[in-house]
């Protein structure tokens, strides 16, 4: 009965540890779709399983040095981002959870002596790690930063000051082996405290970091969004040009066909008449006009963009030339959705690439809708993006922009893959003006 008892709560312990750290990976990290993603979690399980039913009185070095060693592989094996991201973000972790069970374990001796055993303790660290991790999800989220990754620069200093708070941690285990002593106990619970709340600080030192990231990539759009204005204008100014100038050469040369019918030349007639049929279904500079500057001047941009990759592209637009819509959130929304199309494209071969845009304004919606081929060997994730075992995301975060556009306007993002087609349909409600 009592090994039924231990072996329940054993469980239970081990369910919640998992718990616990899926809360905060999937804070951080994207999930990896599949039953390969199971094995780091079962192996994470038995482990905890192991500790709770076989240990007592210490937390011996080889099952602190085991714990830290399995979470890096849950992070690894278990979700999907940047192989850097997993490292830090585990090793973040890892080190808030050692020092949990440092902090908790020498309370409760400095406190209780030996009357207060390690199975307490451990339930007491869970459920306050439990609480801090809910506590870091809703401080990520409120800053609007849940899911973002950090900077490869910053990134560097994270697992470091990770592996240091490891270090000062298994420093108090030896420490704490050797000195049994209250005032000692009490120091090492002080430097546990500090070195728990130097972990805590990493999130806002993130969360800067992360928002540099973003100016960066705000800086880069405008400048970008100016560069396709500018382009669109000349565009513009290249167009009014050559209709003037067709509209002249049409003069002169209707006045030679009649001159050409007058004196029945017929050869001669059918081959002025064949040229002109011929400069008449030539490409104009702009494939699309609309009136509207952003929507023009990307969809003109994506144009060429497409000639050079030799992508076959095609569109059909219907919109007013005054949209309601901030300029930066259709530089975004369009911007992203086409820039993804094409880095997808280049992995199809090039009989094959074919992509169709279609944007419509229909009673206060702004509706649009990609499509393009994909190659075989890439593949799409839970969050809509398409991804490659070599790459971190061909979709990448630009998927993530464009939900944050849709969901500023109420609207919706969609995407679908199947036989090869990649579809992405987005919905965003025009704001009525007060």
């Amino acid at each position: 009965m009592n090994i039924g008892i231990r072996l329940a709560a054993s469980v239970c312990f081990s369910l919640f540890s998992v718990w616990t750290m899926k809360l905060y990976l999937d804070t951080f990290l994207s999930k990896k779709s599949g039953l390969s993603k199971a094995a780091g979690w079962l192996l994470f399980f038995s482990w905890q399983m192991y500790g709770r039913f076989y240990l007592s009185g210490e937390l011996p070095i080889h099952y602190l040095f085991g714990t830290f060693a399995i979470i890096g592989l849950v992070g690894i094996t278990g979700y999907d981002s940047a192989l850097w991201n997993q490292v830090t973000f585990s090793t973040l972790f890892a080190a808030l959870w050692e020092l949990m069970d440092m902090f908790f374990l020498l309370g409760t001796k400095f406190i209780g002596g030996e009357v207060v055993g390690i199975t307490v303790s451990m339930w007491l660290s869970k459920i306050c790690l439990f609480s801090l991790i809910l506590g870091i999800r809703r401080y990520m989220k409120a800053k609007g930063s849940e899911g973002n990754l950090p900077a490869h620069g910053f990134s560097f200093l994270l697992p470091f000051t990770a592996l240091m708070t490891i270090y000062f941690a298994f420093y108090m285990i030896a420490e704490h082996s050797v000195f049994r002593g209250g005032n000692t106990l009490f120091w090492l619970l002080i430097g546990t405290s500090g070195m728990i709340l130097l972990n805590l600080l990493v999130y806002p030192a993130y969360l800067l970091q992360v928002e540099e990231a973003r100016i960066r990539k705000n800086e880069r759009m405008y400048v970008k969004q100016l560069e396709l204005f500018k382009e669109q204008r000349q565009l513009e100014a290249e167009e009014t040009i050559e209709i003037q100038t067709k509209r002249h050469d049409m003069k002169q040369k209707l006045i030679y066909i009649h001159e050409l019918a007058k004196k029945e030349e017929i050869d001669r007639l059918m081959d002025v008449l064949d040229q002109m049929i011929g400069e008449a279904s030539k490409k104009e500079h702009m494939e699309e006009w609309t009136g509207n500057l952003v929507v023009d001047s990307l969809v003109n941009h994506l144009y060429r963009v497409a000639e050079t990759k030799r992508i076959d592209l095609e569109s059909k637009i219907s919109l007013p030339k005054e949209l309601n819509i901030e300029d930066t959130d259709l530089c975004i929304l369009l911007g992203n959705g086409f820039d993804n199309a094409v880095e997808a494209l280049e992995f199809v071969e090039e009989e094959d690439r074919k992509m169709r845009v279609d944007i419509r304004y229909e009673r206060g919606c702004l509706l649009l809708c990609i499509r393009n081929k994909f190659a075989d060997d890439l593949k799409i994730d839970e969050e809509g993006r398409l991804k490659t075992k070599k790459t971190e995301g061909v979709h990448g975060l630009g998927i993530r922009s464009m939900k944050k556009v849709t969901d500023r306007y109420n609207g919706a993002l969609i995407t679908e893959g199947e036989n090869g087609l990649f579809t992405l349909k987005a919905i965003i409600y025009e704001p009525k003006n007060e």
